[in-house]
């Protein structure tokens, strides 16, 4: 399943037990150090009922790759008629690179180490663009980070707030989490 919200998933696993069918056994979905929606609700959803999530655009457009992205003419979701990278998405990635370089590494490697270490999360789907990214970013396979690095790379950026609705003239919104760079 693609782009489906946690509910849909579980939905998908009823129907599939009800009518006797094979159950779906992975969920796609756009997930990266920057971009974490998929916390929320659809990884313990997975975890729950024993799928694997499939991120794709892991490295966020190449942002979580190499810093060089941003000097293309076309960045970010600009590819789709959207904005740019934002101020705290570049942030994120430049504290990625000085990690990374502390560490010995390369930026597309922790973060796809990062990754692949997150729950539930079985491989990712990459969008290299020459062969030589592909074996690059298959080198992140064999990378394996210790606690205190991956808890450094996960308060770079905050998973995003509940499910909010505001119905009337309800109670305001709760204050978005800022992430803060974390000490090597």
């Amino acid at each position: 399943m693609s782009n489906h919200p946690a509910w849909q998933v579980t939905q998908a696993l009823w129907i599939a037990d009800d009518r006797r069918q094979q159950a779906p056994v992975a969920a796609q979905v756009k997930y990266n150090l920057i971009d974490r929606a998929a916390e929320r609700e659809l990884a313990p959803a997975c975890q729950q009922f024993g799928l694997s999530i499939v991120p794709y655009a892991p490295l966020r457009g190449g942002l979580l790759a190499d810093l060089a992205v941003l000097d293309r003419d076309v960045a970010g979701d600009q590819r789709f008629s959207g904005a740019g990278f934002t101020e705290a998405e570049i942030a994120v990635a430049r504290e990625v690179e000085r990690l990374s370089r502390t560490w010995g590494l390369a930026p597309y490697q922790v973060s796809l180490a990062w990754l692949l270490s997150r729950p539930a999360v079985a491989s990712a789907i990459v969008g290299a663009e020459t062969r030589e990214e592909l074996h690059a970013n298959a080198t992140a396979a064999d990378v394996e980070l210790e606690p205190g690095q991956l808890d450094s790379l996960t308060a770079l950026a905050s998973e995003p707030a509940a499910f909010y609705h505001r119905a009337g003239d309800g109670p305001e919104q709760p204050p978005a989490k800022t992430g803060s760079a974390a000490a090597d």
